[in-house]
């Protein structure tokens, strides 16, 4: 039988090929570099309730995504640092938005919080200069690497193939529907086609005519390092910069990058640097707000690249080519909802019952 194709080797492909490891088609997944090499290596791999738009649908997809995870967590399968989340205020105006956050996404049913700046002392941030801040305790960290190999080993286990260094350079239709696929080792029928490409997904799409509002930022990281140990949440503010503790005596410290309206479509492939400016911005806001980071020193650093979508939603499901599936535009949110994206585009593959509100809210066709 021809197989089903999936076109991408990071947390999304990975958690696809583990969802479709039963399926009675055979299951082929090519990455082009190494397995995890693209936007899954330069995330900061947050598993998040935190919000900034409060959204069930998107509550409901990360619950969804945490009862797959939790038990690998407890069975120390995956290893998993809770931090919780400190989204900061730094005027009035900002924590007034924030208290109402905080109810949302209780109502939701995650632990949130409003602390007031005499409490964020505690969490290493200088009370003197902030409104207070929405704390969301039971978010943390995992790490991408040991998430694509247990879904890996395990979808190998079962038959699923994985060919990596393998780039698809086109995706072959016949009368509006999927027939194969190109690749730099030779051609292969496929009888469905999953592009989980992340920051490749446009270029992907191009290959069948298939045109989805995709854009992509840039998120630079910088890793600061201290000789003594300390602990730090994951900070963010309003303006985008955010750090985040890691280990014993690290932290990231980074930038969410451009929205979708100041984003552009970028080479995933290209150079990419940290402007100086960034670094300045970076220790302003140490020597400002956050007294517990002074003293750190930068040692290493990198530049990824996101994949964004208008209205801040994935984009996974079927499109207007029969056989040709789409699972990208993750806006950041790959680990966090690896697991339920996995699940629910395998079930629209193979004919299952999904839930018509989870496909109506990532259907491609809303761009329609």
């Amino acid at each position: 039988m021809d197989p089903v194709v999936i076109i991408g080797g990071g947390v999304i492909g990975a958690s696809l090929a583990y969802h479709l490891r039963d399926h009675p088609r055979p299951v082929v997944l090519y990455e082009r570099n190494a397995l995890g090499s693209g936007t899954s290596a330069d995330s900061v791999a947050l598993f998040v309730w935190h919000q900034s738009s409060p959204d069930e649908s998107s509550h409901n997809l990360r619950a969804r995504s945490w009862e797959q995870y939790e038990p690998l967590v407890r069975d120390e399968t995956l290893s998993f640092e809770q931090i919780g989340t400190l989204d900061v205020a730094k005027t009035e105006a900002e924590a007034e938005n924030l208290q109402s956050l905080t109810e949302d996404i209780e109502e939701f049913g995650a632990e949130a919080t409003f602390l007031e700046p005499d409490a964020l002392s505690d969490h290493g941030i200088d009370p003197t200069v902030v409104a207070g801040a929405m704390f969301t305790p039971e978010d943390g960290y995992l790490d991408p690497s040991e998430i694509i190999q247990h879904y890996i080993h395990e979808a190998t286990d079962q038959g699923v193939t994985v060919e990596t260094q393998t780039a698809v350079t086109d995706v072959v239709t016949e009368d509006g529907r999927v027939t194969g696929v190109e690749t730099e080792a030779g051609n292969h029928d496929a009888a469905a086609v999953v592009n989980a490409a992340g920051p490749w997904a446009p270029t992907v799409n191009e290959m069948v005519d298939v045109s989805l509002p995709f854009r992509h930022n840039r998120g630079p990281v910088v890793v600061l390092q201290k000789d003594e140990s300390f602990s730090l949440p994951f900070v963010q503010f309003g303006d985008g910069m955010y750090f985040r503790g890691e280990g014993r005596n690290q932290a990231f410290a980074g930038d969410f990058g451009a929205s979708f309206d100041d984003a552009e479509l970028l080479n995933p492939a290209g150079a990419r640097s940290i402007p100086h400016e960034f670094y300045l911005e970076i220790d302003d806001r140490i020597q400002e707000a956050i007294p517990r980071l002074e003293g750190v020193e930068l040692v290493n650093e990198w530049v990824g690249v996101r994949t964004l979508t208008p209205d801040g939603v994935p984009t996974v499901g079927k499109t207007e080519v029969d056989d040709f599936y789409i699972a990208a535009g993750m806006n950041g949110l790959g680990v966090t909802l690896a697991p339920a994206v996995g699940e629910f585009l395998a079930g629209v593959i193979t004919g299952g019952s999904v839930d018509d509100d989870v496909e109506s809210y990532l259907s491609p066709a809303r761009f329609s």
